[in-house]
């Protein structure tokens, strides 16, 4: 809107500026009328009838023209019209511009943009080119009714007086009010707001209200510091009625070659340390949370940066949730990392925060962990070397510290049989050397290990097409062959980066199954399964997928309970029915190779149209079906969308643990309106999460966005 406005003020200058008799070099202009008479006594150049001045794309129509010669006067009045390039038009009923355009006064301005919003004014006056007023001034980027053109629109901004100060590139207000269907809802007697040629400008931003049942009825007034053209800086303060003020605030900067962001918050308030909120307060202990983060381009290959999220404590971000819903860790990262032809190098660190409730083991530090990857062109025979190397670093305080060395090479030949099939052979050497020494004691796990790890795979792809009048058939046998040693994971070796193992179809074809380096997956397996696929003109689907692997020997140092440790592995598969754009249903499983007892189970659908539309999933994971301790996990949720009218769309969504203990976790419905100026959206939550320092709690916000002119959002509890 303040775009809009500053067009409308400047139009004084531009209007008759470039028409035939003020016309800019460079642009030569036509002008047409009925009559065009010289008076020569009074010094008058007058067009009338049907006058039209065009130059360039921009056309001026009047019922007259007169230009005076002896006060440098230019006038034009009677239905004066404006058509600009960008497809704004401008209507006013007289227009008088004198001392070289500098001066000037317009009766009865109206303007309409191009993107549809209106404007008008009952007078604007031009003094000095250095200032530009209109008084009785309306905006709106609201439709007309067309049955009542009279009738007021969704919303509109009226103001007494609006200024232009065009040196100090500022729009002022006097007697500001906001109307809704011709309602005052907010009135200011002044302010004001840079013009559009100002990008940045020190000021108040828009505050927000609203209500919290863990902190009560708060607001935020924040205050934009435009430091220079690369700096700038918020000060945010919260005042909560529970908990007194939260001190909050960014600063931000751009260099040439990257940036630099910090934010943060700070506040003296009560903390939970218990398990309930009658047991272990701390009272007005100091509270607050840091997050930075910064990016800098070295180079055309190396690029360094890093990523800090700190708290004073892990609740403090859920209760003071005005930053952000908080995972269950913070993560901070520093980095370098280079890229060059095939080549690809990075050095990282981590430290974690853990944010989870109860006991946890002691956070480790990551520092550092090294990579290099390296893919060779083909050589003569067709084939790819490939080289990953790493090191790792991990310290803690009260447990084992571990230093990984790896280095893997890789050679990998495909070949395409005349017949259609493709087999690909890749070998592989990991060598891997370890240092662990445990906390505080010395033990005979403490000291150097490694092994030698070589595996060949022999891989065979079959793919059938068949193509009929209006479908595409694909079949597509898979088997591998993997041979390596036995015995590969000797129990001095930590575990640190394989701790999670689970096998769907996402990985059921891979050599290894692990996640990562300190766990290989030994011995000699057979992998063998079966893609398929029914493919139609248009964007209807059918696609599956079945796979398995037979171990010839079970090995008992691999990861219990993840379905690869025994002679045959757990059955997985996938399938995913997709006729049109508006049906999408996708199964995925994971059963028992004995009983074929379901272990993993996960259905997700998407139903309908923008009109009504319905999605959701449902999760069943067994207690005994990943590595990782947790209990039988069994999840519904769901999203019911519909676009009700033109205008008006609703939402509800839900999330229940259907597990024995469980019960909803999070219900949630929204109501939305919008048009071509304004948007209501209204949320109600309702989330059971319960903590130390936190309850659970019902939610409503409203948000209310006028085009051009800003958000507000409310909250309440």
């Amino acid at each position: 809107m303040f775009r809009t406005i500053s067009i409308a003020l400047a139009v004084l200058q531009i209007a008759l500026a470039s028409s035939a008799i003020a016309q800019p070099p460079g642009l030569p202009a036509v002008l047409q009328a009925d009559t065009v008479t010289h008076e020569q006594a009074l010094g008058n150049v007058v067009a009338k009838g049907n006058v039209e001045i065009s130059q360039g794309e921009r056309v001026l129509f009047a019922n007259t023209v007169t230009y005076n010669q002896k006060t440098n006067t230019v006038t034009a009045s009677g239905n004066v019209i404006l058509l600009e390039p960008n497809g704004d038009t401008l209507f006013a009923n007289y227009v008088e511009l004198t001392d070289d355009m500098r001066d000037g006064v317009i009766e009865q301005i109206r303007i309409r943009l191009a993107d549809d919003s209106r404007f008008a004014a009952i007078r604007g006056t031009r003094k000095g080119g250095k200032k530009t007023a209109l008084t009785k001034a309306v905006y709106s980027p609201c439709k007309i009714c067309e049955d009542d053109p009279d009738k007021a629109p969704l919303w509109q901004l009226k103001a007494s007086k609006i200024v232009h100060d065009h040196n100090a590139r500022e729009v002022r207000y006097q007697n500001a009010r906001l109307e809704m269907y011709g309602v005052p809802i907010a009135y200011t007697p002044f302010f004001s707001h840079p013009d559009p040629t100002v990008k940045r400008k020190s000021g108040f931003l828009t505050p927000s209200f609203g209500s919290s049942g863990n902190l009560g009825t708060f607001i935020q007034v924040p205050y934009f510091w435009a430091i220079d053209k690369s700096q700038d800086a918020t000060f945010a303060p919260i005042y909560t009625r529970d908990e007194g003020v939260v001190f909050s605030g960014e600063f931000r900067q751009r260099f040439d070659s990257g940036e630099f962001q910090i934010s943060g918050s700070l506040a003296e308030a009560d903390r939970n340390i218990g398990t309930n909120f009658t047991e272990g307060i701390r009272q007005d202990e100091i509270r607050g949370h840091i997050f930075s983060k910064g990016r800098y381009n070295i180079d055309e290959t190396w690029r360094t940066g890093f990523d800090f999220k700190r708290s004073t404590d892990r609740s403090y971000l859920r209760r003071f949730n005005f930053f952000g819903n908080p995972d269950n860790s913070l993560i901070s990262n520093a980095y370098i990392e280079g890229f060059r032809g095939r080549n690809y190098a990075a050095a990282n660190t981590y430290l974690y925060q853990d944010l989870k409730s109860g006991q946890r083991p002691n956070t480790p530090v990551v520092a550092p962990i090294l990579d290099f990857q390296h893919v060779g062109t083909p050589t003569t025979f067709g084939g790819r070397l490939d080289l990953d190397a790493n090191f790792l670093s991990i310290y803690r305080s009260d447990a084992a510290d571990t230093q990984h060395a790896s280095l893997r090479f890789g050679y990998e030949i495909p070949t395409v049989a005349d017949a259609g099939y493709i087999t690909t052979v890749r070998a592989t050497l990991q060598s891997d050397i370890y240092f662990v020494q445990q906390a505080d004691v010395s033990t005979e796990e403490d000291g150097f290990t490694g092994r030698l790890f070589p595996q060949i795979t022999v891989d065979w792809r079959y793919p059938l097409v068949r193509t009929t009048f209006r479908t595409r058939q694909v079949i597509e046998p898979i088997a591998a062959l993997v041979f390596s040693p036995n015995g590969s994971n000797p129990a001095a070796i930590p575990s640190e980066d394989s701790v999670v193992v689970e096998i769907d179809d996402s990985n059921i074809l891979s050599a290894d199954r692990f996640p990562g380096i300190d766990r290989v997956e030994s011995g000699q397996k057979v992998i063998y399964g079966m893609k398929f696929g029914l493919f139609g003109e248009g964007d209807g689907q059918t696609t599956a997928f079945f796979g398995q692997s037979y171990r010839l020997h079970a090995d008992d140092d691999l990861a219990n309970k993840v379905g690869i440790e025994r002679h045959l592995s757990d059955l997985v598969g996938r399938v995913e029915v997709r006729p049109n754009k508006y049906v999408n249903l996708l199964y995925r499983f994971r059963a028992a190779s004995d009983n074929l007892n379901f272990k993993r189970n996960e259905v997700g659908f998407s139903l309908g149209a923008k009109a009504l539309h319905l999605s959701g999933n449902y999760l069943f994971i067994q207690s005994d079906a990943s590595e990782a301790s947790f209990e039988d996990r069994e999840e519904l949720s769901f999203s019911l969308r519909s676009q009700i009218h033109d205008n008006w769309s609703v939402r509800v969504q839900s999330q229940r643990d259907l597990s024995k203990n469980g019960g909803t976790l999070f219900t949630g419905a929204s109501l939305t309106y919008e048009d071509e100026c304004f948007k209501l959206t209204a949320d109600a939550r309702r989330s059971l999460t319960r903590d130390a320092d936190f309850e659970p709690s019902d939610d409503i916000f409203f948000r209310l966005t006028f085009k051009h002119l800003g958000t507000v959002t409310t909250s309440a509890n």
